[in-house]
């Protein structure tokens, strides 16, 4: 699924008035009715509803949601916010007094109002338009309308949130659910963007989708998008058609990092995993992992490394830079598909060493610092920014692990996880990561397609935990046990 960010969702909207011809007071009319389509579930239990409506066009548009509630017979309220400023919000504003009570803000506060957990409360005080900070009086008032009772909907994006970037613009109304127009925003799935939208519904409204030339390419990882990765598997298959994984991983005391890797690739699919690991650890697995084979990292080479399809380097491998240097040239002379975790972003200085269209990198914020040289992102926006300038500087499949995960191409393109929770924030969830796109690459998917295709799948099945138990119970090794159930769920997926 495709989002947009405020710049195009402003472009699409002039787009459609200036050059196809649709007056924007139709556009207001016809969001107002898709608006109420959507709410209609929530709707049912109303009251009554009270539409906080401010200055410009989003507040046009709570204007003509009252109208048409009222029509269909609610008991409804204004609440203007700030006076009608845009020349739709006040045409809209205009016509509603022929129809019901606009009460102003000062107003509204002095009146002994009843609202009670079945009031609806509209937020249409900002839209898309607003990235700036939420200054003056707006701020209490924000305040305020988040310490009131009722059911809490916002139009288009909650008050107070970013629809490009999802970051916290000062204040919010924390919406129990929000209703958006033609497309959904990139900030309705950034945190803390994503909470204060609630439950997200996307109604149609006639705006011509047409992406401006400079416009940035954001997409959602969805069940639609990764179900068509998934790799066919024939019946009369055999192991070595579904590619065989080194998982260069692990030293004494984190030979579990090894493993963890290792068993991933397999519930991913591979057909064959050899964990090279110390001389001295060679018998580590045999009882935890029986499926396993292994080899002494000391006697890896170029030539034995050409043999397998991907290999999984860093994942407890230490940061020993004389151990690193000679395991970037045996990289650099075998150039087969690899993924890079944990201890490689310290140990490799140069990543234009390795061959980046066959690689992909999986760092976690501090990760990403040490291998980027950028500081610790203030926000998503500028969290976005550095994966950005990264991959064009270094053209490679950048997984910038996080809430949620956000994956960059070697063309920019940026992807945004739908799937995982907090309680994956836990030792060993990234070796598990690590090596279920190794498992993938393997099978013969792309950097790329290998990224989507994990992410979701090690994110679905954090959240297939979840549901069974606790968040604050899952640990890396759930999340292995769980991938069979997430890819099934992929399968099952209509």
């Amino acid at each position: 699924m495709r989002l947009v960010d405020s710049y195009q969702m402003q472009e699409m909207d002039r787009y459609t008035i200036e050059t196809i011809g649709i007056d924007g007071i139709v556009l207001m009319e016809n969001a107002a009715r898709s608006w109420i389509a959507g709410a209609d579930e929530v709707l049912k239990r109303a009251e009554k509803v009270i539409v906080f409506c401010g200055a410009g066009n989003n507040g046009g548009d709570g204007y003509a949601i009252a109208r048409n509630l009222a029509n269909l017979g609610f008991k409804c309220q204004v609440v203007a916010v700030k006076p009608p400023n845009s020349q739709n919000c006040q045409k809209n504003a205009q016509i509603w007094e022929f129809y019901g009570e606009t009460l102003e803000w000062d107003e509204f506060r002095k009146k002994p109002i009843v609202i009670t957990n079945q009031t609806i409360l509209i937020d249409a005080i900002l839209g898309t338009g607003i990235e700036s900070a939420i200054k003056g009086t707006l701020v209490n008032v924000i305040k305020i309308i988040n310490q009131l009772s009722g059911i809490k909907m916002a139009v288009d994006v909650p008050s107070g949130i970013s629809a490009t970037t999802g970051d916290l613009l000062g204040v919010g109304i924390r919406s129990d659910y929000t209703i958006t127009f033609q497309k959904q925003k990139v900030g309705h799935h950034l945190h803390p963007g994503k909470e204060y939208t609630g439950h997200l519904t996307c109604q149609k409204i006639t705006i011509k989708e047409q992406y401006p030339k400079d416009a940035r390419y954001y997409q959602l990882i969805t069940e639609s998008l990764v179900k068509k990765l998934l790799p066919k598997r024939e019946v009369d298959a055999y192991k070595n058609r579904f590619g065989h994984v080194v998982t260069w991983c692990g030293t004494t005391g984190t030979l579990g990092a090894s493993l963890l890797a290792s068993l991933s690739c397999l519930k991913a699919g591979a057909g064959l995993v050899t964990a090279a690991l110390p001389l001295e650890n060679q018998s580590a697995f045999l009882s935890a992992a029986p499926e396993l084979m292994s080899f002494p990292q000391e006697k890896i080479s170029s030539d034995w490394l050409k043999k397998y399809d991907a290999v999984v380097v860093g994942c407890g491998l230490g940061r020993d830079s004389g151990k690193w240097e000679k395991t970037v040239s045996t990289l650099q002379e075998a150039n087969i598909s690899t993924v890079l975790d944990a201890d490689a972003f310290y140990g490799i200085r140069d990543l234009n060493r390795l061959n980046l269209e066959r690689l992909v990198i999986t760092p976690h914020p501090g990760e990403f610092k040490k291998i980027s040289g950028f500081n610790k992102p203030k926000n998503n926006r500028e969290r976005i920014e550095q994966g950005l300038a990264f991959v064009q500087k270094f053209p490679t499949t950048l997984v910038l692990k996080g809430a949620p995960t956000l994956i960059f191409d070697c063309n920019g393109k940026i992807f945004i996880n739908s799937t995982g929770n907090s309680g994956m924030a836990t030792a060993g969830s990234g070796d598990v990561l690590a090596g279920i796109i190794g498992g993938f690459l393997a099978q013969g998917l792309s950097p790329i397609e290998s990224a989507l295709l994990a992410t979701w799948l090690h994110g679905k099945s954090g959240d297939i935990y979840r549901d069974q138990s606790e968040e604050e119970s899952l640990t890396a090794s759930c999340l292995i046990d769980n991938l069979g159930c997430s890819i099934k769920y992929l399968k099952d997926f209509s």
